[in-house]
């Protein structure tokens, strides 16, 4: 520990200045936003069914936004929901760096070189303040393969029942992607005939274990609203993304290659030394980290809409593998060095990235915030707006067609919209603090 004592303090006060950095920071997105919403709605309505704009959420599952609702609570009572809400994402990369200790064998030096790599991802250390169930979705895999390890180690049953546990977790967060990672460790165990993992993945108790937790959820909702109610969650985020929109077929090796080009440039200087050397000395659990990311990301390059934070939860299996291949083929004291200067580098681009777009964002939605007609009957004409829903507090109705809205108007409520329109003036002109170019616009009163 003494050793690294240095490096150990320059990790965590880096994350520290990024904790106090995002205090300040406003909403980043209509993506936060709209978690935010669903979060704040869900506090001040029904805890078990999450809502947005009024209407059951069943496009993501409910764990991230039950688990962020203590969080909302305590930002409620220091007026600081946002930064709060951000502790989420905070806490379980933190957690995630525990993980990959355990897994490290409480090796300091290891941790630390693998945590650098992981971090060095522009990608990967950006969602530590965002507002975004990813980091949470990665915690819970992280734990549920440091169980699948302990099982390969003891052989004891507890830890087939935790693996399972926590890979229900995890699809209560995100829904089923991780679900690639099951071929992934069979491959791996059908290649270096592992009964132990053979055993897991095969246990029907596990599985049912599995079907316990997440199941009652969409039976739920089936039953209460209808079929209807996951229509986004499986034509859209599912099959949609499977079959729709065909990116290229090396979309995520791109990203992948991208977000850690130090590293696998390193690699592959010494790539002949490695096939000499360390593709024989690797022990099996690095080989498990291989498999687990080269073949799910082998997997998802199939499906047509390629998002390449889909990648993320797959990100600590590739530092971790890194590291312990580099360590076969560079120095150590190289290796920390190189990952403490690509590491603060990496903060640094983060931070002046978002630092020098701060003030016109602040600016922007803090218009939005002291304008926005929080006492007067409203409605969303064709398209809604997560971030005036937060500041609003209230649900707003969206009215897709022309004499849906004349309806309303003879009722006394004024519309949103990014339509001028004709012969109409603007009670309020609001520009979009995330797109640029794209205006709102408020009519309190008009005729058609």
């Amino acid at each position: 520990m003494k050793k690294y004592r240095k490096t150990f303090f320059i990790f965590f006060f880096v994350l520290f200045i990024l904790l106090i950095f995002s205090y300040f920071l406003p909403l980043l997105s209509y993506q936060e936003a709209q978690k935010v919403v669903i979060v704040q709605e869900t506090y001040y309505g029904n805890f078990f069914i999450p809502t947005y704009n009024g209407k059951p959420y069943f496009t993501k599952p409910p764990f991230y936004t039950w688990i962020s609702l203590p969080f909302y609570a305590i930002g409620h009572a220091f007026s600081s929901e946002i930064f709060f809400l951000r502790l989420v994402s905070f806490l379980s990369y933190l957690l995630v760096g525990f993980i990959i200790y355990k897994l490290q064998k409480k090796d300091l030096f290891k941790s630390l070189l693998a945590l650098f790599i992981l971090f060095t991802s522009f990608r990967f250390l950006s969602f530590i303040y965002r507002i975004d169930l990813e980091p949470l979705f990665i915690f819970f895999i992280m734990v549920s393969f440091y169980f699948l390890t302990q099982f390969r180690y003891t052989s004891k049953v507890k830890y087939i029942y935790l693996f399972y546990l926590f890979f229900a977790f995890a699809f209560l967060t995100r829904g089923p992607l991780h679900f690639f990672l099951i071929p992934s460790f069979l491959f791996y165990a059908l290649i270096f005939r592992d009964k132990d993992i053979l055993k897991l993945l095969f246990n029907f108790r596990g599985w049912l274990l599995f079907i316990i937790l997440v199941f009652p959820w969409y039976i739920f909702g089936y039953l209460k609203f209808g079929s209807h109610i996951f229509h986004e969650f499986f034509y859209t985020d599912i099959l949609g993304r499977l079959v729709n929109k065909k990116d290229p077929f090396y979309s995520y090796f791109e990203a992948l290659f991208l977000n850690f080009a130090p590293w696998i440039l390193l690699f592959l200087i010494r790539i002949h030394l490695f096939f000499k050397k360390g593709l024989f000395s690797l022990s099996d659990q690095s080989w498990l980290y291989f498999f687990a990311f080269i073949l799910s990301v082998l997997l998802l390059s199939f499906t047509g809409e390629k998002f390449d934070k889909y990648l993320l939860y797959l990100y600590p299996f590739v530092a971790l593998f890194i590291s312990d291949a580099l360590l076969n083929l560079y120095s150590k004291k190289f290796l920390l060095g190189l990952g403490t200067i690509l590491f603060i580098l990496n903060f640094l681009a983060i931070f002046i990235i978002r630092f020098s777009s701060l003030e016109d964002l602040k600016y922007r939605i803090d218009l939005i915030k002291a304008n926005l007609p929080k006492k007067e009957k409203v409605i969303f004409y064709k398209q809604e707006n997560p971030l005036f829903l937060f500041y609003l507090k209230k649900t707003v109705p969206v009215i897709k067609k022309e004499k849906e809205l004349l309806k309303y108007y003879r009722n006394g409520y004024g519309f949103f919209t990014t339509e001028e329109r004709k012969g109409l003036i603007p009670s309020l002109v609001l520009p979009d603090p995330y797109k640029k170019g794209k205006i709102w616009y408020y009519y309190k009163k008009f005729t058609f």
